[in-house]
């Protein structure tokens, strides 16, 4: 029996991706649905370079709801609200609830440092804002799981 192969393993059922470099050493990735015209025949269509815009092209081509994005804090905070909170305080756990959401639900995981410098000079009650950062920073780096 043949080995397996792992190309498009993480990816939804009819869509495929495409990596290639080009003469002056840039890899790009492109996303691809397949896909069947009138005819039957096979068909491939573009999804485009996106990996977020694809998703949310990709399910509306299988007429699915559209995936969350996961390139934003918020993905992370849902993860540390369903496996870490339910194991602390009440008291801890209601502060961990508010202070999450408010500060950096909508800032990119890419750019961090950057809103977490421009929030920490912004606020004014310093002891407060550090303890929201430590939160931020903690729950961010939580391990990747299988699911």
């Amino acid at each position: 029996m043949r080995k397996k192969t792992t190309a498009n393993r993480d990816l939804p059922p009819r869509k495929a991706h495409r990596v290639r470099k080009g003469k002056n050493g840039h890899i790009w990735t492109a996303y691809y649905y397949d896909g069947w015209d009138a005819a039957g025949k096979r068909k491939e269509i573009p999804l485009g370079t996106d990996h977020d815009q694809a998703k949310m092209e990709w399910a509306r081509l299988e007429r699915r709801l559209p995936p969350k994005p996961n390139h934003l804090m918020n993905c992370v905070f849902d993860r540390y609200e369903k496996e870490i909170i339910p194991g602390k305080s009440i008291r801890t756990q209601s502060d961990n609830r508010k202070e999450l959401r408010r500060t950096f639900e909508n800032a990119p995981i890419e750019s961090l440092p950057q809103v977490i410098a421009q929030y920490r000079d912004a606020r004014t009650a310093k002891v407060r804002a550090n303890r929201e950062i430590t939160l931020s920073l903690t729950h961010s780096a939580l391990p990747e799981s299988g699911a």
